[in-house]
């Protein structure tokens, strides 16, 4: 990283003493004053507070702490403790991955896509793995609800960090009791490691997602799967990251375990098998699956392609409704947009209409067989339980749960569990007006 001249710390001297610290992470002059001008307002912002609770607070030395810690590579996202994802405003916190604006742009992108499609389901399930701070769910249903429409939707956020649950409830509790359309929404998260295999020994404490699900009640089948899940190879972690993000974002997040015998490259890939795996089982009309770079999306894409499940696959960038339309020499897989690719999409059945797609006539039945046939091969290399010390738990299946019906809709009580026992986030009846299991 180039050093900064000297004439620019002393330009950003003369404007304001507290704009030569802010240099060295924004690195322009014009960055930098924006940084310091947000300081100062959330400084203002936490001394209205303090007063309006008769307390006192000194601003400089606030504005000054607060200038250090940006100094250091902090991010801002964690200082103000907040970040907008669309136009939402998500709590942050250290611990939890920040949302980002290209993960935004493709979810904004699917919704618009459903927001008036054909054939949609009265209900419309939306599973999101690895959710972090909730981000992708709230969006999802902000965008859904943006247009009047008669959809209830059904959204639930699975992580195996308590701390990320923990927040993405607090966003919850924020922006549904800001907006209306939460009333037509059932919206919850759950605990579930998704690299466990439902099929092997597992702990109490680290559920595979089939059996978390069904010990929280909820259903087997979903429409749609989104997953932002970690993707980043430990080579590419300290080529492509900056010092901010290495030093304060959870790894966890980024940077997918280490299994025996594994390469750089399969260590980024992880995740993917397992949530093609998951697609399939849950029988999802349309997964989402964000990656680093076009060349782990023509990996990933090229995967999904060997199932033989899905009637669709594209890749979308950073700008998905760019007009910008391009296919790879080797693989006949359209591109979308304009940007780096971020994202994977893959469809079936219903999807296709949904996402404006043609439709490949397939009767139920082949469908079902073309499932069967690919979760059964899929199962073979899926991954081991972790080993933990914990006393263990094998998955129960309530074979009525495997059947779907229409059932009544789900709605979300105004009643929001408080940051607390992740034992009271887990009961399905916590928040939840009516039976999940009708």
């Amino acid at each position: 990283m180039p050093r900064i001249s000297t004439s620019l710390l002393r330009k950003a001297r003369a404007i304001d003493s507290f704009l030569p610290a802010l240099l060295a992470p924004c690195r322009d002059l014009p960055a930098a004053q924006n940084e310091l001008r947000w300081l100062r307002e959330h400084v203002d912002k936490v001394a209205r507070a303090r007063r309006a609770k008769g307390d006192t607070l000194a601003k400089g030395a606030l504005l000054r702490q607060l200038v250090k810690e940006r100094a250091s590579g902090k991010p801002l996202q964690y200082i103000l403790g907040t970040e907008y994802f669309g136009n939402l405003e998500i709590r942050c916190r250290p611990g939890v991955l920040i949302p980002r604006a290209d993960t935004a742009a493709s979810i904004a992108y699917l919704v618009g896509l459903l927001r008036n499609a054909p054939g949609l389901p009265s209900q419309l399930r939306v599973l999101d793995l690895c959710t972090g701070t909730g981000c992708i769910p709230l969006l999802f249903q902000h965008e859904l609800y943006s247009t009047p429409n008669d959809i209830d939707l059904r959204v639930l956020g699975v992580d195996i960090s308590e701390k990320a649950l923990r927040l993405s409830y607090h966003n919850l509790r924020k922006v549904c009791n800001a907006r209306q359309y939460a009333k037509k929404t059932y919206l919850k998260f759950m605990k579930a490691d998704v690299l466990v295999n439902p099929f092997a020994q597992q702990t109490v404490r680290s559920l595979s997602l089939k059996a978390a699900l069904n010990h929280n009640k909820q259903p087997q089948f979903w429409d749609i799967l989104i997953s932002n899940p970690p993707y980043i190879s430990p080579s590419a972690y300290w080529k492509t990251t900056t010092r901010s993000v290495r030093g304060f974002e959870p790894k966890l997040a980024l940077v997918p375990p280490s299994r025996a015998s594994q390469t750089d490259e399969e260590q980024g890939d992880l995740f993917y098998p397992r949530l093609l795996a998951i697609a399939q089982d849950v029988e999802a009309k349309i997964v989402l699956l964000e990656v680093a770079d076009l060349e782990q999306a023509l990996r990933v894409a090229r995967r999904a392609q060997g199932l033989d499940v899905f009637d669709g696959i594209e890749i979308w960038r950073e700008q998905p409704d760019d007009a910008r339309h391009d296919v790879p020499n080797d693989d006949d897989i359209s591109i979308l947009g304009q940007g780096n690719a971020r994202s994977v999409i893959c469809w079936r059945g219903a999807g296709a209409s949904w996402l404006g797609k043609a439709t490949i006539a397939t009767s139920q039945q082949e469908d079902a067989q073309r499932l069967i046939q690919s979760s059964s091969e899929s199962h073979l290399n899926t991954t081991p339980a972790r080993p933990d010390d914990a006393g263990r738990a094998e998955p129960l299946f309530d074979v009525g749960s495997f059947s779907r019906s229409p059932g009544r809709p789900f709605r979300m009580s105004k009643t929001i569990p408080r940051q607390g026992s992740l034992e009271r986030l887990g009961n399905p009846n916590y928040c939840v007006k009516g039976d999940s299991t009708k």
